[in-house]
Formats: structure tokens, C-alpha cells, sequence
């Protein structure tokens, strides 16, 4: 794939094309200085193949509809060596997050990058990893995960894989992480009514904008709401941690949208709803909080994100 293709085929996935320099190396003249309060989610990458990646962060801002972010990408930490530097948009209409493709990599090889506003507040410094080409004759490894109940569990498992790799020789480090789905859950309890469950802590993830009470649990009812819990979920530092160091590759489970539904039908209580609205609230924050190359379709229909 040349350049020009690249560049098309970002486009039409609704994201950034950034696209690596031929020549050699050079160093960063970005004036960079980490501010992670202003990019409070972090940063991410996903969906890696052997030459491209897709990055993400999230910068809110208080005020206008749209701002640039640079977006840096590098074969070191110090960013002496930058290989990719593009202008990216962040947008209140995508919650203020921002996603870039990234092209033209080597195959196999580890990735730093960051974000930075223009007054040069910056994001972490993220670490990403190309997939090997396809002739490469060595095994892959990578991790698999599930269920990121936040509400009602630590996150700690995502702290022990980032200790073993940071130990781990090269040939035992891991090339990505592999998410089978629930990296929400939609069902959230409040502390202040429900203190434990299986004897767990029940933790604050703040109240949902809108939400709708079922039994013990209070789930969102709007694109808000579901934004609002993606937040609290990344808020947690081992899951926000290991995004910053491991490519996620990520699939969809129920709770994305829904404990019990299915296609667009939620069920609590045992009656079915139509909830079609629903479930294209849940599919964008899905897409604003992943990074992943999921096409995000054009038009305010409903059969968007299907």
C-alpha cells in the first residue's frame, strides 16, 4: 500500500492519516511538557498490523467545538528519533477524543508517541507495538482479557501483565493485548445503596447522567451516559496503564450496550424493549473510547455504526 492509498482508506474510517517518513530520524521540535491532568483518560493504541496502528487520547477542552492536537510518533521514549508528526482534530461532537492512523512502519517494532495541545501541554508518552509481516516465522504472543468490572472489582491483573513485560526478554514480551469484550459494564451501582456484592467493594463511579434505575443497578439511557461510564472505566490507573503500554485489539460483548440485549432489544425485568437509539448511543462511545478501525458511517440514521 502506497501513501496516497493510506491516506484514502484513513479517511474513509472516519480518522486521521498520518503516514512515517522515509528518511532518517530526526528529533522532536514539539515544545512537549506532560500535563496528564488535561488528557485525564490517557492515551491508547489498537488494531496494529504490520505497518500501521491506530492511536488515541482524549484532551477536553471548555470552550469551541473543535481543536488540533499534534501527534508525534517515535522509535524512542525521548522522542529523539521521530518517525511520524501530523496535526489531528479533537471535536466535542467525539467527547473531545481524538484518534490517528498511523502508516508506514517497520513490521515487529516497538513505538513511542504522544499528544500535544498548542500551548504544549502534552499527553503521557504511549507505547505501541506493529504487528510482524507475514513471513516472519516467529510466534506471537499476546495476552487475552475480559469483563473490566470496575464497579465491583480491582484492575490489578492489568498491572502484573505490564511488571512481567517490563522484565520479560524480547522474545517473551507480549505484541498485544487481545480484549474478548465487557470492557464496560453498563450496570453500575451506587455505594451509597449497595456497599458490596459476591463480598466485593462497590466503587464510586460517579452517577450517570439520566440513568434508569433496575433493581439495584442504575444503567444509562443516552449516548451521555455511556460516555460517562467509558470515562470512569479508563479512570482506573491499571487499565489505563496497560493502554498506554500494550496495543489493545478489542471485540464487543453484551454490556457495551446491554446486560441481556441483543441486536436493538434491551430486556430488564423480564420485558423486551425496542431500543435502537440505544444502541447507537452505545455503539459511538464505543467507537469514541476504542481505538480501533471500525468505520463510523456518515448521516444521523439510525443503521449507523451497524
Amino acid at each position: 500500500m502506497n501513501r496516497r492509498q493510506f491516506l484514502t482508506g484513513a479517511t474513509s474510517l472516519g480518522i486521521i492519516g498520518v503516514w512515517a517518513t522515509r528518511s532518517a530520524a530526526a528529533p522532536s521540535r514539539v515544545a512537549w511538557r506532560e500535563d496528564r491532568a488535561l488528557f485525564p483518560q490517557g492515551v491508547a493504541s489498537g488494531d496494529p498490523d504490520e505497518h500501521s496502528v491506530v492511536l488515541w487520547t482524549r484532551r477536553p477542552f471548555d470552550h469551541g467545538e473543535s481543536h488540533t492536537l499534534t501527534v508525534e510518533v517515535a522509535r524512542d521514549a525521548d522522542f529523539r528519533r521521530v518517525v511520524a508528526k501530523a496535526r489531528a482534530p479533537v471535536l466535542a461532537a467525539a467527547d473531545w477524543t481524538c484518534r490517528a492512523l498511523v502508516g508506514g512502519l517497520t513490521p515487529a517494532t516497538v513505538y513511542w508517541y504522544r499528544f500535544t495541545d498548542d500551548s504544549g501541554a502534552g499527553s503521557r508518552v504511549g507505547r505501541t507495538i506493529t504487528a510482524p509481516g507475514a513471513s516472519d516465522p516467529r510466534p506471537v504472543r499476546f495476552a487475552f482479557v475480559s469483563c473490566n468490572s470496575v464497579n465491583e472489582g480491582a484492575q490489578n491483573a492489568y498491572r502484573r501483565m505490564i511488571w512481567e513485560d517490563e522484565r520479560a526478554s524480547n522474545d517473551r514480551k507480549l505484541g498485544f493485548v487481545l480484549h474478548l469484550g465487557d470492557f464496560i459494564y453498563e450496570v453500575v451501582e451506587y455505594p451509597d445503596e449497595v456497599s458490596q456484592r459476591y463480598s466485593r467493594t462497590v466503587y464510586n463511579l460517579g452517577r450517570i447522567p439520566d440513568d434508569r434505575k433496575v433493581g439495584n443497578f442504575h444503567v444509562p439511557t443516552n449516548l451521555a451516559g455511556y460516555r460517562h461510564i467509558y470515562r470512569a472505566h479508563i479512570d482506573d490507573p491499571d487499565i489505563q496503564d496497560a493502554r498506554a503500554w500494550f496495543p489493545f485489539v478489542c471485540i464487543g460483548d453484551n454490556h457495551e450496550f446491554s446486560w441481556q440485549g441483543w441486536q436493538s432489544f434491551i430486556k430488564y425485568g423480564g420485558k423486551i424493549e425496542p431500543a435502537q437509539p440505544l444502541r447507537v448511543a452505545a455503539n459511538q462511545a464505543w467507537w469514541e473510547y476504542i481505538p480501533s478501525r471500525v468505520r463510523k458511517a456518515s448521516g444521523p440514521g439510525l443503521d449507523q455504526f451497524s
